[in-house]
């Protein structure tokens, strides 16, 4: 078994809609990886800045900064406290002097990282991707099959408001998949409450959900 390997299970993941049908919380395929003590995830969220969206692809064009903010929080299933919660934030803007975008990418305690790109599409794919992004440290997760681990990632455009979770909505430990969804569609309440402080607010899950291999 490779060092940076992860063995994952396919467990199923609870889709949260609206009245009507709308989807508010999406299942989504993560990549994880484990180098050194990290544990580094892969992911994207290319519904927070879709072509065909025009008054998003116009406020780019025209030149103007457009934010990305993303708040990951990775959970043992079962338990509703959270073990890591991070948060990355991009950046993504035209250039006319320089006819080229930029996109700039912060994590938590990491400086700033700038990659320029010649075409839109080029550079909204760079920036709705979460590529390699730390979410814990290895050495703070047990190993094996009965320590199960997913992600749940709030990407917001354009965000007004600061906060997003609040610490007051976990309500210590659980057992179960019965625990799982309770925490789960009050996780989904937050959510809610959250899609009118930003232009477009995205919430996804890892699925499947990952165990880190024994060594």
């Amino acid at each position: 078994m490779k060092r940076r390997g992860f063995l994952a299970l396919a467990l199923a993941t609870p889709v949260m809609a609206a009245p009507g049908g709308l989807e508010l919380v999406k299942p989504r395929r993560a990549r994880f990886e484990e180098v050194g003590d990290a544990v580094l995830m892969t992911v994207d969220l290319p519904e927070l800045l879709l072509t065909r969206d025009s008054d998003a692809m116009a406020s780019l064009e025209s030149a103007f900064r457009t934010r990305l903010d993303f708040e990951i929080t990775l959970h043992r299933a079962g338990q509703s406290e959270a073990i890591e919660h991070g948060w990355v934030i991009v950046f993504i803007q035209w250039d006319p002097w320089k006819e080229r975008y930029m996109v700039e990418t912060k994590e938590a305690d990491r400086p700033a990282t700038r990659r320029y790109f010649a075409g839109r599409d080029d550079a909204i794919v760079a920036a709705v991707r979460l590529d390699r992004v730390r979410i814990a440290r290895a050495g703070a997760l047990e190993r094996g099959p009965k320590a199960v681990y997913h992600a749940t990632v709030v990407g917001q455009r354009n965000r007004i408001e600061k906060g997003l979770l609040s610490p007051e909505d976990g309500d210590g430990d659980g057992r179960g998949q019965g625990r799982d969804l309770s925490v789960f569609s009050r996780w989904v309440g937050i959510f809610i409450r959250a899609t009118q402080s930003a232009e477009k607010t995205v919430a996804i899950k890892t699925s499947p959900a990952f165990y880190l291999v024994a060594r």
